[in-house]
């Protein structure tokens, strides 16, 4: 006797949701029986998914057919956007890595945390948290910062204050509101001078202006002792101003290069 685990059907909730979706794949619109058929549901089992998906906007129904809602579209934009902006900054980054010999951080915030995405250069060799896949708290690295400068503290996600690895590091909410304040000072820059980990300083801005959905930063870290912080932190706000450009496809500033060589070679 055969059964519905041996012919593959999806036994948990999310294996079902995931199985009814991929009908969707090549096939704009679907009827409640042909999506139960091809997902290896009951009838009764599909409907009652379907209709929690039309509720949020995953899946849309018109008459006796369903597709994809415009809430998957709008989650996909944003995979293809991050990746779009990854392949972007990829020059700029190593641009950036020649000209000061510094670390670049490509980083995006993820919930109350910092993703590195990408990273140029070896240093610092200690620690998963500062390699590509790294995660850190946004509130204890400048990435995060740079990042939370730019929202109102409505578009903040949740965010913890797990205790410091420094005495340097950010502990209360007004501390990090007066932080954000320099940040905004220095037209989006953010400094940490080894407040997330010990003999570290980094310097991070936000890619792209205020109202921006890409919630990522660039950032430069080198030894703390011989980092010139407010140097580094010129460059990497113009590099993160070029990137907005190409990505947006704008033509760069007059001036640009004047500044970039000046900048550089004090790094």
């Amino acid at each position: 006797m055969t059964t519905a685990q041996s012919h593959g059907s999806p036994n948990t909730m999310i294996d079902r949701v995931a199985s009814l979706l991929q009908v969707f794949d090549g096939y704009p619109r679907r009827t409640l029986a042909q999506i139960a058929r091809q997902a290896d549901l009951p009838r009764s089992s599909a409907h009652r998914i379907l209709q929690r998906l039309v509720e949020l906007g995953w899946v849309e129904r018109e008459g006796y057919q369903y597709r994809l809602g415009l809430r998957m579209f709008e989650l996909g934009s944003k995979v293809v956007q991050r990746e779009r902006l990854h392949q972007t900054c990829l020059p700029f980054m190593y641009a950036l890595h020649r000209s000061t010999g510094l670390t670049v951080h490509l980083s995006a915030l993820i919930s109350g945390e910092v993703l590195h995405l990408e990273r140029i250069g070896d240093w610092p060799d200690r620690g998963e948290t500062w390699r590509p896949g790294g995660r850190q708290p946004a509130v204890h690295s400048a990435a995060g910062r740079a990042i939370l400068a730019q929202l109102a503290e409505a578009e903040w996600p949740d965010l913890t204050f797990p205790p410091p690895a420094t005495a340097y590091g950010v502990h209360t909410l007004t501390q990090l509101r007066r932080d954000l304040g320099r940040v905004r000072d220095r037209g989006g820059v953010a400094h940490d001078v080894q407040g997330c980990t010990a003999g570290i300083t980094a310097v991070a801005a936000s890619i792209g202006p205020s109202g921006s959905d890409l919630r990522a930063a660039l950032s430069l870290c080198g030894p703390a002792e011989t980092m010139p912080a407010q140097e580094a932190g010129d460059a990497v706000r113009i590099a993160a101003m070029d990137i907005w450009y190409a990505a947006s496809g704008l033509a760069r500033r007059p001036g640009r290069a004047a500044r970039v060589a000046a900048i550089t070679r004090a790094c």
